[in-house]
Formats: structure tokens, C-alpha cells, sequence
């Protein structure tokens, strides 16, 4: 018997579908997660996919055995270009299609040139080392700076 050819998505809804379909399935109401169709080399009986990897089967593998038998006996995975070139692909290739970076950062605004790091709120820093926030009591200012912590106005004397 010829195989027909169905692409990835085709063939892991034909898979999902008869599988949904198998008593011990519908019995539990179980929905088993099906991955996509790998391309592989045609094996021994002709068939270049495999699926390996189903999601919620613990219990149902025998189901999903004979599932799969079945329709990698009737189907074959179609071969698109865009396919072979990637199953065929260096690894270490950009996985998607760009040329590699250069070396050198690249400013993606268009300068060209490295900027060195630069203050994005101008030269001005905080007013003593120790304090971050450059908040004025901290600036050396000892008249503004209160000597004591205040009152609290809710205690009770």
C-alpha cells in the first residue's frame, strides 16, 4: 500500500484524533498529549517519522503503540524544503536565518561607535560617598540636621 503525506500539524492531529477515539481512552477520559511528527531517515518499512515523548500516556502505552503502528504504516511525513534544510542544518547555525553577529557590540540605534558609560542623568552624583540618595541632611549641612529624633506626638506620658 502507497503512504499518503500529510505535513506535521496534519499528522499530529490524525494521531491525536485516533487516539481520543480507543475505549481505554474514552473509558478514563483521559486526553493524551500528542508531540509533532521528527523527521527522520525512512526506515526498515519506508516510514521517516517518528513521535516520541506523549504527554498524560502512563498506563496507555500499549494504546499509543498500536495507534502509531498503525498510522505510520498509512502516512508519511511530508518533505518540505524548509524541512530538509533544517533537519539538515549545522547546529550551531542561527536558528533563525541571520547572519552571524559581528564580533564588535552593535549599537542597534546606528552609531557605530562604542559610547563609553555615561551618565544618563548628567555629571552630577550624590552629595556625600556614603549616601546614595544625595539627600541634603547627609550633604554636611549639621544646622539643617535635627539632633534628636522627635517627640512622638501618640504616646502617652
Amino acid at each position: 500500500m502507497a503512504r499518503r503525506t500529510l505535513n506535521a500539524s496534519r499528522l499530529q492531529e490524525a494521531v491525536s484524533r485516533r487516539i481520543a477515539r480507543q475505549p481505554e481512552v474514552v473509558e478514563d477520559g483521559v486526553r493524551i498529549g500528542v508531540p509533532r511528527p521528527q523527521l527522520q531517515t525512512p526506515d526498515a518499512d519506508g516510514c521517516n517519522w517518528t513521535m516520541k515523548h506523549f504527554g498524560n500516556a502512563a498506563g496507555f502505552e500499549a494504546v499509543i503503540a498500536d495507534v502509531l503502528a498503525r498510522v505510520r504504516a498509512e502516512y508519511n511525513l511530508t518533505v518540505d524544503e524548509g524541512e530538509t534544510a533544517s533537519a539538515e542544518a549545522d547546529p550551531t547555525a542561527d536558528p533563525f536565518g541571520g547572519s552571524a553577529r559581528a564580533s564588535g557590540a552593535v549599537n542597534p540605534f546606528g552609531e557605530s561607535k562604542a559610547v563609553g558609560r555615561v551618565n544618563p542623568f548628567g555629571d552630577a552624583g550624590p552629595r556625600k560617598a556614603s549616601d546614595p540618595f544625595g539627600s541634603a541632611a547627609a550633604g554636611g549641612d549639621a544646622a539643617d540636621a535635627p539632633k534628636t529624633r522627635p517627640r512622638d506626638p501618640f504616646a502617652s506620658d
